[in-house]
């Protein structure tokens, strides 16, 4: 009895030690285990699971014995054919799905947060570009068109000293029901004779100046103050680009002219002007 006894314990000890054998190898599966094993489940040979996956029987031997190991495309075909999860012919076992849906959760949030800031980003950014270019725009458009108070705020242009001969009384009294004292006239902004601006002012009657100029303080066509000059004050040289820009705009006489432009070319419909309006004898 005391023999049977033993014989039954031994066995059960047996039974112990191979079931967690058996455990412990399952547990410890790897990747070409798991595939022979249900491979062999289904009852299929390495020629029939290669075909079913569309590879070579060579292939699915590799894999059973460690050597390679199947792509994603074919991970999924293989979770497909045995029915199981791709986690789990991937890694052995089955992910938490909640964990899974909070964390596909949070990387949707994430991914609609950041598009939400890079769109108000780009709104931005976008919104301030179109200001630049409206900006930009309407300072050119103001410096074509002569519009004084867009040249006055344009950080582009610089302040110059201008001259030209002052016109008679009758067109530049406050009292003219015509203009009310504007008057316009092409000024020469340099000695050279190769920069002009047609500016528009009012100066007032002249006071008993001899010979009179106007001295003009400009930004484009923007006029911040003008003087009345007596001509002696005035360099020849600059009397001599008055009198050139006078004569071509006023004048038919065009002798002694020395003009950068084309013959059928004129300073009518210009506000700006940047080409040699000289005399060829400064007299």
């Amino acid at each position: 009895m005391l023999v049977s006894l033993a014989l039954q314990m031994i066995a059960l000890i047996a039974s112990i030690v191979l079931d967690n054998k058996v455990k412990l190898e399952v547990k410890d599966m790897s990747f070409e285990q798991d595939i022979k094993k249900l491979r062999m489940g289904q009852g299929m040979t390495q020629q029939e699971l290669a075909d079913q996956v569309h590879v070579s029987r060579q292939t699915v031997s590799t894999w059973e014995t460690g050597k390679n190991y199947p792509s994603l495309d074919v991970l999924r075909s293989l979770s497909l054919l045995f029915d199981i999860s791709f986690e789990k012919i991937m890694f052995g076992e089955e992910i938490d799905m909640k964990d899974k849906r909070i964390s596909v959760a949070e990387s949707i949030d994430k991914d609609v947060s950041l598009k939400q800031r890079y769109k108000k980003v780009a709104i931005i950014f976008g919104s301030m570009l179109l200001l630049l270019i409206a900006w930009v725009v309407t300072l050119t458009i103001g410096y074509q068109k002569g519009i004084n108070t867009i040249d006055r705020l344009n950080p582009f242009l610089q302040y110059q000293v201008a001259y030209t001969k002052m016109p008679d009384d009758k067109e530049i009294n406050p009292n003219n029901q015509k203009n009310h004292g504007y008057w316009t006239r092409w000024f020469s902004d340099n000695e050279m004779g190769t920069d002009w601006h047609k500016l528009t002012l009012t100066t007032g009657i002249n006071p008993g100046v001899k010979n009179p100029y106007v001295m003009a303080y400009h930004k484009g066509s923007y006029v911040k103050i003008a003087r009345i000059v007596p001509g002696s004050s005035v360099s020849q040289v600059m009397k001599s680009n008055v009198s050139a820009v006078n004569r071509l705009v006023y004048s038919k006489n065009k002798e002694n002219l020395s003009l950068n432009m084309g013959p059928t070319k004129t300073l009518k419909h210009k506000i700006h002007y940047s080409r040699a309006i000289q005399e060829l004898v400064v007299e």
